[in-house]
């Protein structure tokens, strides 16, 4: 009987570990095929930034994904602006940086368009229609601003669907590096929102991977970098990577105006909460 139950045992130990080994063994990082031009030009700034996590794809793990702007890819799992009090946690999440692979993000997909303009002598209170429109086409063809970016997977490594928190459809994602005392310390900073329905989730199924870009950063500080992502009050790191930043990214204060009104009396330990 005692050599049945250690027989049984082993094989329960062994079943296990070959299920570890199979998702570590299968899984190889997609190639991403790109719908935007080839950027020519890295991002660098001066100012710690809130992030671009623009999410490109849901599903079912291929060895080849097309993302576009135009729409995103999502497969039955996906679940968007569901209350989330009521949802199992469940966490055997990985988050893995593809630096290899060099991909784009155009950054006026993310400027704010010109304001309406006022009818003369009316004080700001009546809209000239004509002119805004044609303010408004003219805008949209301004010249676009490709800037390097590399692909981002977040892969649920467990056999049951586990949920990734959102808001507003964005992942609670952030770059960090090291500074010159080693310590690592937050790129791009998060602003939660204040209105209760931006909370949702995003489910993944077995195996199933989330997508998306992040701008790749230039400077003259070679350090190393990670990303941090939040989800179900938990924290979850990549592995590091290596890149370059401009030190000034580190200090809260350099931040653009409109930033600084929105974090007014904040201080360092709010910009690196996430």
């Amino acid at each position: 009987m005692k050599t049945q139950l250690i027989t049984l045992l082993s094989l329960l130990i062994l079943s296990c570990n070959s299920e570890k080994e199979r998702f570590k063994m299968e899984w190889n990082v997609p190639i991403i095929k790109d719908s935007l031009p080839t950027a020519n030009n890295i991002f660098e700034t001066k100012y710690i930034r809130n992030p671009i996590n623009q999410l490109l794809y849901i599903g079912t793990k291929k060895d080849t994904i097309l993302i576009t702007n135009k729409s995103l890819n999502i497969n039955k799992y996906y679940s968007e602006f569901i209350e989330i009090d009521t949802i199992q946690r469940e966490s055997k999440i990985e988050l893995i940086v593809d630096t290899v692979q060099e991909l784009s993000i155009d950054l006026e997909d993310f400027s704010f368009p010109p304001p309406p303009v006022a009818l003369k002598g009316s004080d700001g209170y009546e809209i000239d229609e004509i002119k805004t429109d044609s303010v408004f086409e003219i805008w949209k063809k301004r010249p676009r601003n490709y800037v390097k970016a590399y692909p981002v997977f977040i892969r649920n490594a467990s056999k049951d669907t586990i949920h990734i928190d959102n808001q507003d459809g964005a992942l609670f994602l952030i770059q960090e590096a090291k500074n010159k005392m080693g310590e690592w310390k937050p790129i791009e900073y998060w602003i939660y929102s204040t209105c209760g329905n931006s909370y949702a989730y995003t489910s993944l199924g077995p195996d199933d991977i989330l997508t998306l870009k992040k701008v790749k950063y230039q400077g003259t500080f070679e350090t190393e970098m990670r990303l941090k992502l939040r989800t179900n009050n938990k924290l979850v790191y990549s592995k590091p990577f290596k890149g370059s930043i401009n030190t000034e990214q580190f200090e809260v204060e350099n931040v653009d105006g409109f930033t600084k009104r929105r974090l007014k009396n904040r201080d360092e330990d709010y910009i690196d909460h996430i």
